[in-house]
């Protein structure tokens, strides 16, 4: 099952900070929100009781204690996951890397959401497979597109099963897939007998608390569901879980032991304490409102800074983490990032989101965890290197 295919996508090195660099590089969550003395007592407490459990190898299963947290979250947009079809991960890239390895052979074909996440098209590619662009139009992914290349690929002698999409607040251009078109995505999948791959790690994360039915609520026997804790609790227990349909959840699991041997017992304790005295309520609304109040502070600087009618477009997100500025005349990002960094602010290049290897006119901002104060400061860096008047 392991090739030596390397990854053809690099992975950006998001998480790096360090100087008076202001970063709209890295997707990390704003862990000012959480409650950590709360936290804390609750850790401590789960070691002095529990900790020969809690410390302890465990099986590759989701804990009967943490099934409430996921059923909760999955239940806000729509979703009754069985727990039999429940396998955990230690978050959603090892979740891709295990759908890569467990689900197809090398040579198969993925069609794939673009612009791209890049961590699914190194997981993919590691596999082994080879990506296609799944065809968009105005509202996203096409339906009719996606029938043509399913066709046009078996017919020409290519296995094509797989169709990997992120359809809320998609990492990088925060757009969201309406419920007719993913119904109508899902008939396809039907009709071909495609399994989709639903990626969902920023679907309760809508500034104004709307949610959209996920893929998996709409149809669970065609999807395999990425589930995280890192966007709505804390990415460094490194916690996530699929849910997928009985006939692939038993590969998905023996795939997992085999690269994790077993799931952190602490961090899905930890998780499930959390959970079950204070629910998810109050936590999710104020991450939704500290990246509410983040992407207004960054659309009305780009607003002021890059005006309406230049080379530069927008449009303001509605939830998520991201921003994806497009230049009209097909500028490469490429250099402007390296440009940006000798002027104190990063960003990601949108050909990091291709999976053709070329450049890109588009580049990628992350407003979730840069310091408020900081984020006017950043744009102004940020504009006079995409005006081009940069010293």
């Amino acid at each position: 099952m392991w090739t030596d295919t390397r990854p053809a996508v690099e992975m950006p090195r998001l998480f790096e900070r360090g100087g008076d660099t202001v970063s709209f590089a890295g997707g990390l969550p704003d862990l000012d929100v959480l409650p950590l003395d709360a936290i804390s007592r609750q850790m401590s407490a789960l070691v002095r009781l529990g900790g020969r459990v809690a410390l302890q190898y465990s099986t590759p299963h989701v804990a009967q204690a943490l099934l409430p947290a996921i059923v909760d979250l999955m239940g806000r947009e729509g979703a009754r996951p069985d727990a039999g079809g429940l396998v955990p991960t230690s978050g959603s890239q090892m979740g891709l890397m295990a759908v890569g390895l467990a689900l197809a052979v090398p040579g198969e074909t993925v069609l794939v959401q673009t612009p791209a996440y890049p961590g699914a098209a190194a997981a993919f590619r590691t596999a082994g497979l080879r990506l296609h662009a799944l065809p968009r139009d105005a509202r996203g992914p096409a339906p009719e597109g996606l029938r043509e290349t399913i066709l046009r690929l078996r017919g020409v002698g290519r296995t094509a099963r797989l169709v990997y999409c992120n359809p809320t607040f998609q990492n990088p251009t925060g757009a969201t897939l309406d419920v007719d078109r993913r119904r109508e995505l899902l008939a396809v999948a039907d009709e071909l007998g495609l399994l989709l791959i639903e990626d969902n790690p920023y679907g309760l994360l809508g500034f104004a608390g709307e949610t959209t039915d996920t893929l998996t609520a709409l149809a669970p026997e065609r999807v395999v569901y990425l589930g995280t804790f890192s966007k709505v609790f804390a990415p460094g227990l490194r916690c996530g879980w699929i849910a997928a349909p009985p006939e692939q959840a038993a590969a998905l699991r023996r795939t997992t032991e085999v690269m994790a041997l077993s799931p952190s017992a602490l961090a899905q304790a930890a998780i499930a304490a959390f959970h079950a005295r204070s629910g998810w309520t109050e936590l999710i609304d104020r991450y939704r409102a500290a990246y509410r109040e983040r992407c207004a502070l960054m659309t009305d600087a780009l607003e002021r800074e890059l005006g309406d009618g230049g080379q530069w477009t927008w449009q303001r997100p509605q939830g998520g983490f991201y921003l994806w500025l497009r230049h009209r005349g097909g500028l490469d990002t490429g250099p402007l990032a390296r440009a940006a960094a000798e002027r104190g602010v990063s960003f990601v290049p949108g050909s990091h989101f291709r999976i053709d290897g070329e450049p890109s006119n588009a580049l990628r901002l992350c407003f979730s965890h840069v310091p408020r104060e900081r984020i006017a400061a950043g744009v102004s860096r940020l504009a006079t290197v995409l005006r081009g008047d940069a010293a």
